[in-house]
Parts: structure tokens; sequence; C-alpha cells
């Protein structure tokens, strides 16, 4: 990376296109598994961004699992992310992602 900071509609693709991969994972388990069906909790992040975490339990197949996902971000990056790096404290942060 060049060091230059992404526009505001380049992390609008990520982001949607995330989301997207979010719902077709979650379409596609709760097919495979053909009885549970993910429960949805939407969530904010008081310093910055926020998610939908989406839960199934008691599946024919699946008897827990989850896929996340996350958008947060800050004015100032903690104190483990700059420990190897210590040229990036005080720096503004954005980080977004799906997790299973």
């Amino acid at each position: 990376m060049n060091g230059e900071i992404p526009s505001n509609d380049k992390i609008e693709q990520v982001k949607a296109f995330l989301l997207k991969l979010q719902d077709n994972i979650c379409q596609t388990l709760e097919l495979s598994d053909g009885k549970a069906r993910f429960i949805e909790d939407n969530w904010e992040r008081e310093q910055g961004g926020g998610g939908r975490t989406r839960v199934m339990t008691n599946g024919a197949v699946i008897e827990q699992g989850g896929v996340n996902f996350s958008h947060v971000y800050g004015e100032q990056m903690p104190a483990s992310a700059t420990a190897a790096r210590p040229e990036l404290a005080g720096r503004r942060f954005q980080a977004m992602g799906v997790s299973l």
C-alpha cells in the first residue's frame, strides 16, 4: 500500500461486499443444516463503528455457529497494534471483516 487513505466510496464498496458475503454464508449454512436459523444482533461500538452478529444453535447438522461482520474505526490505534510499529502511534484506523 502506498500510504493513501481509501475514499469513502471504496470503503463502502468493501463494506457492501462483506455484508453480502455474510448473507451468502448464512444462507448456505441454513440450507445445508435444514433446521436451524440464524438470529441476528446488530451492535455499535462506542469508540466508532459496529457490526452484525449472527448465531445459529441446535441445528440438525450444526450444533452452534456464528457468522459475524464488524467495521470498527477510531481516532487512535490501540497500543497493541502499534507495539511492533511505533511510527503508527496516534494515527486513525479502520478495520472490517467477516469471521466464522
